[in-house]
């Protein structure tokens, strides 16, 4: 699911972690600053695996078929025990200190999405697995692009038809 993290990433980024909890705590800096650079850092490091899908809705699978991928947005916090990103974010620089393992697993568990249509993101719904379809994470779907996601005929478009015969 994740970027190749070597022995030398996890020291940069572990030191990086670091000099971020000192900022927060310095208070020189408002919390949410703290906060967006952080996760700006690791998102770079992360590339197009960030904020990777792990579901989908029904309802956001028969969008893109239709061509309207536009209606479809990424979800934080929305499935089981996932955390909304700031507070997952601000829990790792404020907590405990932890092992790079630790806040690492913490940080890549919670920045998992859910694909969901607008409407259903506006209405604040918290899904359970058996309203989604499970996304296959080891296929690389639905790539972090920018502001977006990908949606290629070949591979996204034939694995949600297939996905949606089994719903």
């Amino acid at each position: 699911m994740e970027a190749e993290v070597t022995e030398r990433h996890q020291k940069i980024l572990h030191d990086f972690y670091i000099a971020a909890r000192q900022l927060l705590q310095s208070g020189l800096v408002p919390q949410m600053c703290v906060q967006r650079s952080f996760e700006e850092a690791i998102s770079g490091f992360l590339g197009s695996k960030n904020w990777r899908p792990s579901h989908i809705s029904p309802a956001a699978a028969r969008e893109i078929l239709k061509g309207c991928k536009n209606n479809v947005q990424r979800a934080h916090g929305v499935l089981g025990d996932r955390m909304d990103r700031f507070d997952r974010t601000i829990e790792i620089l404020e907590g405990d200190v932890r092992t790079f393992s630790a806040w690492w697993d913490f940080y890549t568990k919670n920045d998992l999405t859910v694909l969901i249509t607008k409407d259903e993101h506006s209405s604040n719904k918290k899904f359970v697995e058996s309203d989604l379809i499970v996304v296959p994470t080891e296929r690389e779907l639905f790539l972090n692009s920018g502001f977006s996601f990908k949606v290629r005929k070949r591979v996204e478009i034939a694995w949600i038809s297939l996905s949606l015969d089994d719903v």
